[in-house]
């Protein structure tokens, strides 16, 4: 049997909490490109291994339900071509207000342009000024 040393139980953060405390324009603040952050570094990592999953061809079907999506569409990017409808959902309004506000192309939305380029590099196609929503 396998026992963890831990001699305090992490506590736990409720809904509430996080639906009150969570800022997703700061957590977004980490996935910029050109900044060499962590979470650029995490990007590079995470979208190479989401793309060769994807087109591989084996991970693929109708319906993609991506559960605590989080303000987040990186780890969906990937997955466009593999699925004919993708679902993206989260806990908290403001991460969806987020989302919202990157597909209706609002002022204030996070630019996901770097993200989506440098995937449509990973994939072999080039980027034309479109982009890849989540309906």
């Amino acid at each position: 049997m396998c026992r963890l040393g831990l001699s305090t139980m992490a506590e736990f953060t409720g809904g509430d909490d996080y639906q009150a405390e969570f800022d997703p324009k700061v957590y977004l603040e980490r996935f910029k490109f050109g900044e060499d952050t962590f979470g650029e570094n995490y990007l590079n990592f995470s979208l190479k291994h989401y793309c060769k999953t994807f087109t591989s061809g084996v991970v693929k079907g109708d319906t993609l339900i991506d559960i605590g999506s989080g303000p987040t569409i990186h780890q969906l990017l990937s997955a466009c071509e593999s699925f004919k409808e993708i679902i993206a959902s989260d806990y908290t309004y403001r991460n969806h207000q987020e989302l919202e506000k990157w597909l209706k192309n609002e002022p204030g939305a996070f630019d996901w342009t770097p993200v989506v380029k440098y995937v449509c590099e990973l994939e072999g196609n080039r980027y034309r000024g479109w982009k890849k929503q989540i309906a």
